[in-house]
C-alpha cells in the first residue's frame, strides 16, 4: 500500500504526501509541503518564531487540517501566545479526533491553566468507544490483508480482497468463502472493488505494491482494472495503465449508472474512465485538484461525483461539466483522511482510517450536496479496529473491513508470525 495508510502523526513532523500528494514537482514552490518543511527546520534548530510563521502559512493554505492546527497550537504556545494556543487546541478537541497534547512538550507554558486541563478531558473523552457495530463474518484464512469488500444483491454473495496474497474470495449467504480468482487472472494486489448488479459484472481495481507475495521489480508502478463476468466467474477484461515510469495505485472505484467505471489514482493524483463507449482506460481528472484520492461514489441519480481526497477533503463534481468544488463544511468536522467513501439517502458515509480515532462516519449534507451540515459517528475506537479500510451499503446497511492489518505486512512483503495475525473481520452498521 501507498503512504496514505500511515496515520497522520500528531507530532511536528507532518507527512508532506498527504498534504501535497505525489504529483509535486521538482521545483521549489512555496505551497503546504514548503512551508511544512521550513516549519521542521525551523523547529530543529529552536527557532520557534520562523516555526510559528511557517505554520500560519501553512494553515493559510490549507485550512481546516487538523494535524496543522495541532501544530500551529503547539506554534504558539512555544511562543508564549496561550489564548490563540488553547483556541486552536480547542477546535482539535471539538473535531472528536485524539492527539497527544497531555505529553507534548510544546504545550509547557499552557499546561497548568484550567483551561488546557479541561481540553485534556476532552480529548480524552474522543477515545470512548461509539459502537453500533455488529460483526458480519469472518474469514478462517489469515494473512489475507484485507481491503475491499462488495455485495451482489442477486446471489447475496460477498466479495472481499486481498492485498498480500493477491485474490479475490467470495462468501455466500451461507457463510461459505472459496476462491473466485484464479492465479492466471494475473491479479498484483486487490483493493477496491465494485458490483454492477445490473450488467454482472464486478470490478476490481489492482496495483504492484511491494506488501503483496511475489513482488518484482519489473511489475513497479503497474496498476490496472480487471472486470469479471458474475455468472461464470471467468476475467473478461483488463485494463492496465500503460505508464510505469511514473507511481500509481488504483484504490478505489465506482460504477455509475449508466455503467461508466471510474477509479482513483492515489499516487499520481488522478480519476479515470472506463466508459462503456470507449471501452479503454482513459484520464477523467487530475492531478489538480486533488492531492491522494481515495473512495468515490455517485449521487443516487448519477449526476454528482463525490471524491475523497486523504488530505484535502471530499471534493463533489458535476458530471455533466466535469466541474470539481471543495464540499464545504464547519469547523467541527474533519474531513480529511477519509479512505472508503459512500453515497446513502442524501448523505455520505465514510471510513477515516487517517485520524485517530479510526471512525466510520455519516456525513450529512445540504439539499444542494455542496456541504456537509452535520457529522455523525458510526463506529469508533472498535476494540477490534486495525485500520479500516472499504465496505459496501446492501440494503439499509453498511458492511466494512474491520480488522485490514496492513501493518501485519512489511514494505518487503515479509508476514507477520501467525501468533501475531487475526482472521479478517467484516462489521455491520444498520443505518437509518
Amino acid at each position: 500500500m501507498d503512504a496514505r495508510r500511515r496515520a497522520l502523526a500528531a507530532g511536528l513532523l507532518l507527512c508532506s504526501y498527504l498534504l501535497t500528494g505525489a504529483h509535486a514537482q521538482n521545483v521549489e514552490v512555496k505551497d503546504v509541503r514548503y512551508y511544512t518543511q521550513q516549519a521542521v527546520k525551523a523547529y530543529r534548530a529552536k527557532d520557534f518564531a520562523a516555526y510559528l510563521e511557517n505554520m500560519k502559512q501553512a494553515s493559510n493554505l490549507r485550512p481546516n487540517h487538523p494535524t496543522i492546527i495541532y501544530n500551529l497550537a503547539g506554534a504558539y504556545a512555544l511562543n508564549a501566545n496561550p489564548v490563540e494556543a488553547l483556541g486552536l487546541l480547542g477546535k482539535v478537541a471539538a473535531m472528536g479526533l485524539i492527539y497527544p497534547a497531555a505529553e507534548d512538550e510544546d504545550f509547557n507554558s499552557v499546561k497548568d491553566s484550567a483551561e488546557f486541563k479541561t481540553l485534556l478531558k476532552r480529548f480524552e473523552a474522543n477515545k470512548a468507544p461509539v459502537n453500533h457495530s455488529t460483526a458480519a463474518f469472518t474469514l478462517e484464512e489469515k494473512g489475507l490483508v484485507t481491503e475491499g469488500v462488495a455485495y451482489d444483491p442477486a446471489t447475496e454473495t460477498f466479495y472481499v480482497s486481498s492485498v498480500h496474497k493477491r485474490k479475490i474470495l467470495s462468501i455466500n449467504k451461507q457463510g461459505l468463502a472459496r476462491d473466485f480468482s484464479s492465479a492466471q487472472d494475473g491479479l498484483w494486489s486487490v483493493l477496491g472493488m465494485k458490483v454492477d448488479a445490473k450488467r454482472r459484472h464486478l470490478w476490481v481495481a489492482s496495483s504492484a505494491i511491494p506488501q503483496m507475495i511475489d513482488f518484482a521489480t519489473s511489475d513497479k508502478n503497474r496498476a490496472g482494472v480487471f472486470k469479471y463476468d458474475l455468472k461464470t466467474g471467468k476475467l473478461l477484461k483488463k485494463y492496465l495503465l500503460p505508464d510505469t515510469a511514473n507511481a500509481h495505485t488504483f484504490g478505489d472505484l465506482a460504477v455509475h449508472p449508466s455503467g461508466d467505471v471510474y477509479v482513483t489514482d492515489s499516487l499520481t493524483a488522478a480519476v479515470y474512465l472506463i466508459s462503456k463507449q470507449k471501452d479503454a482506460l482513459e484520464l477523467y481528472a487530475g492531478p489538480e485538484p486533488f492531492a491522494s484520492p481515495q473512495g468515490l461514489d455517485f449521487s443516487s441519480d448519477g449526476k454528482q461525483l463525490f471524491v475523497a481526497d486523504y488530505g484535502r477533503g471530499i471534493f463533489v463534481c458535476d458530471v455533466e461539466t466535469k466541474k470539481f468544488a471543495k464540499v464545504e463544511h464547519g469547523d467541527n468536522v474533519a474531513l480529511i483522511g477519509i479512505d472508503g467513501l459512500y453515497f446513502y439517502k442524501g448523505s455520505l458515509i465514510a471510513i477515516q482510517n487517517g485520524v485517530r480515532p479510526h471512525r466510520v462516519v455519516r456525513l450529512r449534507l445540504n439539499p444542494q450536496m455542496n456541504r456537509v451540515e452535520r457529522l455523525e459517528v458510526i463506529e469508533a475506537n472498535h476494540p477490534s479496529f486495525d485500520e479500516p479500510t472499504l465496505g459496501v451499503i446492501a440494503g439499509d446497511s453498511f458492511y466494512f473491513i474491520a480488522n485490514s492489518q496492513w501493518g501485519s505486512v512489511s514494505e518487503q512483503g515479509q508476514l507477520a508470525s501467525a501468533d501475531k495475525l487475526h482472521r479478517p473481520l467484516i462489521l455491520k452498521a444498520k443505518l437509518f
